[in-house]
């Protein structure tokens, strides 16, 4: 026997002929085995009144008009059971929302009821015919529809979406309005950046409209980090110190309207990349050039020089954190600027002038960054005095006013507390401002002690405004445990000094008597290194090639403890020291070498000279910096 079935229908439906309402039927062969089989498109199929429904050879009936039918189907002869059918009447169309409002560039979903007369009784009922009806809007340049009743906004203005059914003869219609883009959330850039640890980011927010432009924020934006142990960032300017190894998401949300928006910082290990150094009379003209390397601690020659980039007469290169820019103090006191590819390392001069610090040339200058890349402060020691000036730093880097330096009122030509100031530095959170003076080079030296003002950048002496140090201090260093030290190179003996720093209130403190060094004769400068484990002292050397000194450090009080193994030589003049983030590679520049010694650093601070033992400079190097941004950054 036969008997029809239509696929996953319960029960009789009804269809409506005035929306080509239609039902697909299918017939079942069962067979005297007990089989089953599919014969639908074997069967003849009928229906009982085509001027209410028609039936195709496939099962696929179609309603026609008002009334009621039977379906059935035959095969061989054996009849299946017909099935009822009930066409109703559509007598109008209702589209919704009848008069919606949307942004440009916003889509709005339309629905299409259909309302119908009954076969049966004549009484009403509606339903959603909304995939039946033909969806159409008047003005395509206002909105476009697509099938399933879904307008999306492409100009300003209005349009009628008419929803028709498919016979042509019933239509349903609203009326569309197009209004202006209009903020939909914060777009922040950069979007998902990679930064290494002790590095910064600087984080901008726009406007995203519906249309997918842009426009300025027009409220107050307040930034957040939900991981602060990864990344801590200013709530009101969006400057981002990356901290530890992990992930932070970076909130911006704007005040008034409460629009958001978020990225995704990833901060990873920090690793020696490149590294630069100034030569003050290098390059071919010999006034001045950079030297820059690639770097690679695991290699056995673990910086490869780059190309030489022409300077004026660099005394010291400055990296800023973001990892965007290089400065170098020049020899005629002026601050010049350069974009760093993190790339490749290449240096290319910014659009910015040179910057005047000082008017006095041929003086001896030093300068700082502070940790978060808003302020840069120079000291000069014949004329004693402290320049400062604030960064002017937008993402991505390349922009015209990327790098721009404007004076911190009252630091054009600062002399409070300074007595030929030979060094100056920051302590790690940037809260703090230290400068090494070098006095009369036959009393103690100090260390002024100033406050940085987190806002503005000026600076405000402690209350206790000097330390004294030994005999004509030279250069310093601060560790990552708070702790502060100053190489001096006068007295009857060659020491180095240890303070403590208040994390309070800034305010440095002696860890102890100045520590001797043995065998030295001209200690010029001290460095320590990642994890505050140990000290390394860089003896200048007396009309020979010089030398450097390992020493463990007590990390909770700052105590210099026992000498490292013995004192590894050095190149002519050494000035500069740098230690890779690691702490596995000391480079150590050469002033009249011409050259940088390089060391491996052993799980003991020990010091072992690589092989070969040195990477050529240029003329009077000084002052040696590892960069440790990201590429990409």
């Amino acid at each position: 026997m036969v008997r029809n079935t239509r696929k996953a229908a319960v029960k009789p439906q009804d269809i409506t002929a005035a929306v080509c309402g239609s039902f697909q039927y299918a017939a079942t062969g069962y067979y005297s085995n007990g089989t089953t089989q599919d014969q639908s498109g074997a069967v003849t199929w009928s229906s009982s009144d085509t001027s209410v429904a028609s039936i195709d050879n496939t099962g696929f009936a179609s309603g026609v008009g008002i009334g009621f039918t039977n379906i059935g189907a035959s095969l061989n002869g054996i009849t299946a059971s017909t099935v009822p059918l009930e066409v109703d009447l559509l007598t109008s169309i209702d589209v919704a929302p009848p008069r919606p409002s949307v942004a440009l560039g916003l889509s709005e979903q339309f629905a299409a009821t259909g309302n119908f007369i009954l076969a049966a009784d004549g009484s009403s009922f509606s339903q959603d015919i909304s995939a039946q009806v033909t969806w159409n809007s008047s003005d395509t340049e206002v909105a476009t529809i697509d099938a399933t009743g879904n307008a999306t906004s492409v100009g300003q203005g209005t349009t009628t979406i008419t929803a028709t059914s498919c016979d042509g003869l019933t239509v349903g219609s609203a009326t569309l309005t197009v209004g202006p883009a209009a903020p939909q959330s914060l777009q922040i850039t950069p979007a998902s950046p990679t930064a290494s640890v002790g590095t910064t980011v600087q984080f901008a927010a726009v406007e995203l409209l519906s249309d997918g432009s842009t426009q300025p924020t027009q409220h107050p934006i307040t930034w957040s980090s939900d991981t602060t142990e990864v990344a801590t960032i200013d709530a009101s300017s969006g400057l981002t110190q990356a901290l530890t190894v992990g992930t932070a998401n970076i909130t911006a949300t704007e005040s008034v309207s409460n629009l958001t928006g978020t990225s995704t910082l990833t901060v990873q290990a920090a690793a020696a990349r490149f590294a630069y150094v100034a030569n003050i009379r290098g390059g071919s003209s010999s006034s001045g050039s950079i030297s820059s390397y690639t770097v690679d601690v695991s290699s056995s020659t673990p910086l490869t020089p780059l190309a030489e980039t022409s300077a004026s007469s660099p005394e010291q290169v400055l990296l800023h954190p973001s990892g965007d820019l290089l400065y170098y103090v020049d020899l005629t006191g002026k601050l010049n600027s350069d974009f760093v590819n993190s790339t490749d390392g290449s240096l290319t001069p910014t659009a910015q002038a040179p910057t005047t610090a000082s008017n006095t040339s041929d003086d001896d200058y030093v300068g700082v960054i502070d940790p978060t890349g808003r302020f840069i402060y120079v000291v000069t020691n014949g004329t004693s005095v402290l320049y400062g000036f604030k960064i002017t730093h937008t993402q991505p880097a390349g922009g015209a006013a990327d790098g721009k330096l404007t004076a911190i009122p009252g630091l054009t030509a600062y002399t409070t507390n300074l007595n030929f100031p030979s060094w100056i530095m920051t302590d790690r959170a940037g809260k703090y401002l230290y400068v090494v003076n070098q006095g009369d080079g036959v009393n103690p030296g100090t260390v002024s002690e100033y406050s940085i003002n987190q806002s503005t950048g000026a600076l405000t002496a402690l209350s206790t405004p000097t330390i004294s140090t030994g005999v004509n201090p030279v250069f310093g260093a601060t560790d990552v445990n708070g702790h502060l030290y100053v190489a001096n190179t006068g007295g009857a003996q060659r020491t180095v000094s240890g303070y403590s720093i208040n994390s309070t209130n800034g305010q440095l403190s002696s860890v102890g008597a100045d520590t001797v060094i043995t065998g030295a004769s001209d200690t010029i400068n001290v460095l320590t290194d990642p994890t505050g484990n140990y000290l390394y002292v860089l003896d200048y050397g007396s009309d020979s090639n010089g030398q450097v000194f390992a020493y463990n450090l007590n990390s909770s009080t700052g105590v210099i403890g026992s000498e490292i193994g013995s004192p590894q030589p050095t190149d002519l003049a050494p000035t500069g020291m740098a230690i890779d983030p690691t702490g596995v590679l000391l480079a150590i520049d050469n002033y009249d070498g011409a050259d940088i010694s390089l060391y491996a650093v052993g799980s003991s601070g020990g010091l072992t000279p690589t092989t070969p033992p040195s990477v050529p400079a240029d003329t009077n190097a000084e002052f040696v910096v590892f960069y440790t941004a990201a590429s990409g950054q």
